[in-house]
């Protein structure tokens, strides 16, 4: 499936698989969204889900759930011990389901607002406070809406990746998602993520980045690349990519 044309198409493919696929992890997603948190409030979902659904359907979503409620901190808190969630290091919980992860948090827990790098008011204002412009795009529950940001869609269809709000609570995590995303989905980097990159990526972050890819996905794309500076000529030089990228990536995505 193709990457959507319009916020209206991203809409229809978000309702189609929210609330109409009749799979055993959407059902157990609406029962939770209808019984625990829509009753208390406005939800939206922001984040992976929304983002691969708008770039090539439902199927390209693998990924966690993430949640954000815009309901008083303290009435997540009660929420979140009745279903016994665990508390993570952002001021949010999760609860594990068999087919993924479902994180969720108060409106006015968001980091970049507590860090006082973003005001957050309203659930609108999350698409200023994810740090890649491709994550700057959410669902609303309660009325069924997308917002995203201005040329989202403009960068998406350019596969240009780029940084959206630079401060961030994790440094080698989002390295590990710029050499994912760039390599995987064959991305280009934008100025500002470049200067992120070069400023944080040395021989030391090369060893953990293939670390942590290994651990947490069976496979390393950084570890395709002798060293760090073999890795920085493939992100920053379209050119230097290798094939081996789209092979693993098919071989990923078979159906078995």
């Amino acid at each position: 499936m193709s990457l959507s044309a319009s916020t209206k198409q991203i809409k229809r493919r978000v309702d189609d698989y929210v609330w109409y696929d009749k799979s055993q992890p959407l059902q157990e997603l609406r029962h939770l969204l209808r019984t625990q948190f829509l009753q208390e409030g406005e939800v939206a979902i922001i984040g992976g889900m929304v983002r691969d659904i708008a770039t090539g359907g439902a199927a390209s979503f693998s990924s966690d759930v993430d949640l954000v409620l815009n309901i008083a901190p303290n009435r997540v808190d009660e929420i979140a011990r009745s279903l016994n969630a665990v508390p993570n290091r952002f001021g949010g919980y999760g609860i594990r389901f068999p087919r993924w992860k479902v994180d969720f948090w108060a409106l006015r827990n968001t980091w970049a607002h507590t860090q006082g790098h973003v005001r957050v008011r309203e659930l609108s204002d999350l698409t200023k406070t994810t740090f890649f412009n491709v994550d700057a795009v959410l669902y609303t529950l309660n009325t069924r809406k997308v917002i995203a940001q201005d040329r989202y869609l403009d960068s998406a269809l350019k596969r240009k990746l780029e940084v959206n709000l630079l401060p961030n609570p994790s440094i080698d995590g989002n390295l590990v998602r710029t050499v994912r995303r760039a390599l995987r989905w064959n991305y280009h980097l934008g100025r500002d993520l470049r200067n992120f990159v070069s400023e944080n990526l040395d021989s030391k972050m090369f060893d953990h980045i293939v670390r942590t890819e290994n651990r947490l996905y069976g496979f390393s794309y950084a570890e395709l690349h002798e060293d760090y500076i073999g890795l920085l000529d493939a992100l920053f030089d379209g050119r230097k990519r290798r094939v081996e990228y789209s092979e693993k990536r098919f071989q990923m995505e078979l159906p078995f």
